[in-house]
């Protein structure tokens, strides 16, 4: 019975069979594209969140970067200081000196926690992209690590000058505006250059494969004619670029 039943509906159940095993494709290819939707939609929303707290880095850097100039410091502005009958010329230049300190200070502070914010984030998600570990190490434990004690031993130095010496028309103009130069290149080096590689390698890993657009290295135009190379951040660390001249 059931060898006639399959004999006499055989095309019928080798229809059924391969329509149950369609099923099944559909199935596991609806399940395969609703996980990379999840996954895409993942890295999207952990490149938006990295992204966001860049944004912030960018706004604080901006403030900072403005007060690490040589043009930012109040020499010009001291030196119209004129005595009242209560406060000195001095006394006024110094104030106005220390305030631009205090200012420095609470510049810098603010810059560094929200360094800090990305780092903890980085930490966070590092495992949706691992090739970027060793930029993520070189990135803050490094350089931000680096700059950030740079930071606060120009802001003590600049801070200390008024406590030295209290007639600042002593002081040494030229060193003050060299060392502040200094720390200012260093600063758009790391906080503006680095930072930047270093969300060019997020980006790439986490939503380049969702657009179809990779972001190409970092070129250093701004110094092009100045130097014969400059460094850039990489997933293997920091890489050497020699400028052909």
């Amino acid at each position: 019975m059931i060898k006639k039943f399959l004999i006499e509906n055989k095309d019928l159940l080798i229809i059924s069979a391969v329509t149950i095993v369609g099923w099944f494709i559909v199935f596991y290819l609806n399940l395969r594209q609703q996980k990379k939707h999840l996954q895409n939609s993942a890295k999207m929303k952990v490149y938006e969140e990295l992204h966001n707290l860049k944004k912030d880095i960018d706004e604080a850097g901006e403030i900072l970067g403005l007060s690490l100039t040589k043009f930012s410091l109040p020499f010009l502005s001291m030196s119209f200081e004129k005595d009242s009958v209560t406060v000195s010329a001095d006394l006024k230049a110094i104030q106005r000196w220390n305030k631009y300190a205090l200012d420095l200070g609470g510049n810098i502070h603010n810059f560094v926690g929200s360094y800090l914010k990305l780092w903890n984030h980085s930490d966070m998600w590092i495992g949706v992209m691992p090739q970027i570990k060793l930029a993520k190490k070189e990135l803050f434990e490094v350089q931000f690590k680096n700059l950030t004690d740079k930071l606060n031993k120009h802001q003590h130095f600049i801070q200390d000058q008024s406590v030295k010496e209290f007639h600042w028309k002593k002081w040494d103009r030229t060193e003050i505006e060299d060392k502040t130069e200094k720390i200012s290149t260093l600063f758009d080096q790391m906080a503006v250059g680095y930072l930047d590689d270093y969300l060019g390698l997020i980006h790439n890993r986490l939503v380049a494969p969702i657009f179809k657009y990779k972001k190409i290295p970092r070129e250093n135009f701004a110094n092009l004619d100045k130097v014969d190379h400059y460094f850039i951040l990489t997933e293997d660390g920091l890489k050497k670029i020699l400028v052909k001249k």
